[in-house]
C-alpha cells in the first residue's frame, strides 16, 4: 500500500518533469552559451539529458520566476497602455537562426524606459559569493546578450541598451542580493550564433558520434553529458565485476605434461699425461699443476754444468812509440 508520503512527493516529482522546461528538447539562448562543444551538439541533435532525478532547485527557481512575473505585472500602472508600459515580462523574443531554424527564447524582464534586459537568477550562498566576486559565467552573459539581440532585431519595445543579471538569494535574505549589469554587446550575440551554427555544420555533415568524438569532455561539474560519461569511463577502467554486472568463469588450463629425462651421455674419458722421465701416467693433480715429470723422477742433485770454453784472446799490439819523447 502507497504511503501519504509517497503520494505526496510523487505529486511534486510528476510536477517538475512534466513543466514545459522539463520536457523542452530544442536548444535555447540559455544553453548557447554553454562552455561544453557536446552539450551544444546533444542539444541540437535532440538528445534528452542523462536522469538527473527531480530538479528541485530549478523547481524553485521556477516558482520564483512565476512570482516576480505577477509582481513586476502588477507594477505597470499605465492600465494596461502600451506607451505607459515601464515592464515587459516573460516576453517571447527570437535570437537568432541555427541551420536555417529559429532559436526563440522567453525572456524574465525588460525594463522599457531604459532598454536594459533583466534575468533572474536564484542560487545558493556559494555561488552568490562567487559571482559577486568574479562576474557572471560566460553561459549567463551570453543568454543576457542574446535577449538582448532579440528585442533589438523586433524593434517594438525599442533598442536594447544593457543587459542585467539579478542575483537573488534561495537561501537568506533579499539584502543579499547582487545586480550586475554591463552594455549591451551585439558581437557577443553573434559570436555564440556563429558557434552553434558552426557545431550545427558538423553535426549535420559527420555525425553525431564522429561530431562527439572530435569533442573532448569538459569539466563542467554541471554537464549532465560529460559527467555520466567521465564515470562510465571510470567503471570500464576500473574493471569492477560489480560495475560489469557479469561474472566469467575461466577454466583452469591442464598442467604441462612432464618432460621425459634424455639418455645420459657417459663423459669421456680421460687421458693421462705421461712422465717425460719414466713414461708412466702423472696423477691429476700434478697434471694440473704443470708438471710433466713425477716429482720422485727429479734426481737429488741436479748434473754439474758444463764449462764454458774461453774464446781465444787477440794478439797483443806493439806499443806506440811517443815521438814528443825524443
Amino acid at each position: 500500500m502507497t504511503s501519504v508520503e509517497d503520494l505526496y512527493l510523487n505529486v511534486i516529482k510528476d510536477g517538475i518533469t512534466r513543466h514545459p522546461r522539463s520536457l523542452q528538447k530544442r536548444i535555447g539562448p540559455s544553453e548557447m552559451g554553454k562552455p561544453c562543444d557536446r552539450w551544444i551538439l546533444h542539444k541540437l541533435n535532440g538528445d534528452g539529458e542523462p536522469d538527473r532525478g527531480p530538479a528541485w532547485k530549478p523547481a524553485i527557481g521556477t516558482a520564483v520566476h512565476d512570482q516576480l512575473e505577477c509582481w513586476f505585472d502588477a507594477a505597470n500602472r499605465g492600465g494596461g497602455e502600451v506607451e505607459r508600459t515601464e515592464w515587459i515580462t516573460e516576453w517571447e523574443v527570437t535570437v537568432g537562426q541555427i541551420g536555417g531554424q529559429s532559436i526563440t527564447g522567453h525572456s524574465d524582464l525588460f525594463h522599457v524606459p531604459t532598454g536594459t534586459v533583466i534575468d533572474h537568477k536564484i542560487i545558493g550562498p556559494k555561488q552568490l559569493s562567487k559571482y559577486r566576486l568574479h562576474g557572471p559565467s560566460e553561459q549567463y552573459r551570453v543568454q543576457a546578450h542574446l535577449y538582448g539581440k532579440g528585442f533589438t532585431d523586433d524593434g517594438g519595445w525599442g533598442p536594447c541598451r544593457a543587459v542585467a543579471i539579478a542575483f537573488l538569494p534561495r537561501d537568506g535574505e533579499l539584502s543579499n542580493a547582487y545586480f550586475w549589469s554591463e552594455p549591451y554587446n551585439p558581437h557577443l550575440a553573434g559570436q555564440a550564433l556563429l558557434r552553434s551554427n558552426r557545431l550545427h555544420t558538423m553535426l549535420t555533415v559527420v555525425g553525431i558520434d564522429a561530431a562527439l568524438a572530435a569533442s573532448p569532455l569538459c569539466d563542467d561539474q554541471w554537464c549532465t553529458w560529460c559527467r555520466a560519461e567521465k564515470r562510465a569511463q571510470d567503471r570500464a577502467a576500473r574493471a569492477s565485476l560489480f560495475d560489469i554486472g557479469e561474472l566469467h568463469v575461466v577454466s583452469t588450463p591442464a598442467p604441462p605434461a612432464p618432460l621425459r629425462a634424455l639418455p645420459s651421455v657417459p663423459a669421456p674419458a680421460h687421458v693421462a699425461q705421461l712422465c717425460d722421465v719414466c713414461g708412466l701416467p702423472l696423477a691429476p693433480s700434478v697434471a694440473a699443476d704443470g708438471h710433466t715429470i713425477h716429482p720422485s723422477c727429479i734426481p737429488a742433485f741436479p748434473p754439474a754444468p758444463r764449462p764454458v770454453p774461453a774464446s781465444p784472446q787477440p794478439v797483443a799490439i806493439a806499443p806506440v812509440i811517443n815521438m814528443f819523447d825524443r
